[in-house]
């Protein structure tokens, strides 16, 4: 590597660079009228060099998505790694399901949550991407569920299903609730709301 290529100290990646700038211009257009050209001008980029790394404006445009959804599920749990496990499984979930609907409700996530539904009549290939980041939650929760049904504390006959579940009862109706983020939810909203949910939940597959 040349040392034209390498980024310059105490500066981010130009990949990054150009997502973070093109996360922007996106909100801020929509997806049909966000150009290339500006998102190149804007990140002090040519676009040669979102060619290189992207190919296109949908591979761009998904990972823009990525980003937002990656900081979505890479803390499930809050600020410790993985799923907590107090023993109590009830406040477990619950401690899990608050950190991550107050995520998916943060303003960047809505927004682009919305711009997905806006564009998705003209462009029906976004929803697709924006639903690739749902299955690896699913999948964090189902093998949760997994777990305390082999210990014996769930009786669960499809954790992938119950994981699904749970996630409607909680962060679909949060979205649903906040006018998917227009109308912003008090903490204690929040909490009641996840309360609801989750006891619901445990009702229907508690041991």
């Amino acid at each position: 590597m040349s040392l034209e290529s390498q980024p310059r100290r105490g500066r981010p990646p130009k990949r990054q660079v150009i997502v973070d700038t093109a996360l922007h211009a996106f909100l801020e257009h929509g997806y049909t009228d966000t150009s290339l050209d500006e998102v190149a001008a804007r990140a002090g980029v040519s676009k040669q060099t979102i060619y290189n790394h992207f190919e296109s404006k949908e591979r761009l445009f998904a990972a823009v998505i990525d980003g937002v959804q990656r900081r979505v599920a890479e803390a499930p749990a809050g600020d410790s790694a993985g799923f907590p496990r107090s023993g109590d499984l009830d406040h477990d979930l619950r401690t899990v399901m608050r950190h991550l609907t107050r995520l998916n409700l943060r303003e960047e996530v809505a927004a682009f949550r919305r711009l997905v539904i806006t564009e998705e009549m003209r462009h029906p290939e976004l929803r697709a991407l924006w639903r690739q980041g749902r299955p690896e939650l699913e999948r964090l929760l189902a093998g949760e569920i997994e777990h305390h049904h082999e210990a014996g504390t769930l009786r669960v006959p499809d954790p992938g299903l119950a994981a699904r579940q749970l996630i409607t009862l909680v962060l679909n109706e949060a979205v649903d609730r906040s006018r998917y983020g227009l109308d912003p939810l008090a903490d204690d909203e929040i909490d009641a709301l996840v309360d609801e949910g989750v006891g619901l939940w445990m009702r229907a597959y508690r041991a």
